[in-house]
């Protein structure tokens, strides 16, 4: 029978995946992976340069994806052009947790391993990078906003991280809870109400 790469590809990721979940990135054994997998430590390094390598393989297709839905709510900022606008998108602000809330659930082995084993790699500051992307993409709402409300000068890049960081963590920790689905939907659309009366309070809208 012929080499399979494909094949082999994919056993060597299955096998990483429950060997990074069980041990750890730093105590996971790349002999083991190949062991449980059924192919030679040579048969690896001809899929992949290290174990480090290995983890970006499993994890950066879900976070591109997850990074993919931030991008899309751009468009909704570029329709705001007075307060009636910016109470629509508030509006819309559950149906969008929505949408990420489902996408991570879709990938839920994938994030777990980013928040419990990817100590020692490149994505060890998971939680911090989805802070910042969800900063980032707060302020540039803001940034439309500004001209239509009272109080723009209340919305400090301080508050903006406390709020952003409150959010985040508050769908992730659901998650490593072990919450499902739709409670986390629940907890995150509370939160996210209770940060969105606050806005309106603090602009005078």
């Amino acid at each position: 029978m012929g080499y399979d790469f494909d094949k082999t590809h994919e056993l060597i990721l299955e096998s990483a995946k429950a060997q990074f979940a069980e041990a750890g990135f730093r105590d996971a054994s790349i002999r083991r992976i190949c062991s449980d997998a059924g192919v030679t430590n040579g048969a690896f390094y001809s899929h992949f340069k290290s174990k480090e390598d290995l983890f970006g393989a499993l994890v950066a297709p879900a976070l591109e994806g997850l990074f993919e839905i931030y991008g899309r709510e751009k468009d909704n900022y570029r329709e705001i052009k007075s307060r009636k606008d910016i109470l629509k998108v508030f509006g819309n602000t559950s149906a969008s947790h929505k949408v990420l809330i489902k996408y991570i659930y879709e990938n839920k082995d994938i994030f777990l391993l980013l928040m419990r084993s990817s100590g020692g790699t490149s994505y060890e500051g998971f939680p911090k990078m989805l802070v910042e992307r969800e900063e980032k993409e707060t302020e540039a709402f803001f940034s439309f906003c500004k001209p239509h409300v009272g109080k723009p000068e209340n919305m400090t890049s301080h508050l903006i991280h406390k709020m952003s960081e409150l959010v985040v963590s508050t769908m992730f920790d659901c998650l490593i809870e072990g919450e499902s689905e739709e409670e986390t939907e629940r907890q995150t659309r509370l939160v996210s109400e209770f940060c969105l009366a606050g806005i309106k309070e603090l602009w005078g809208i």
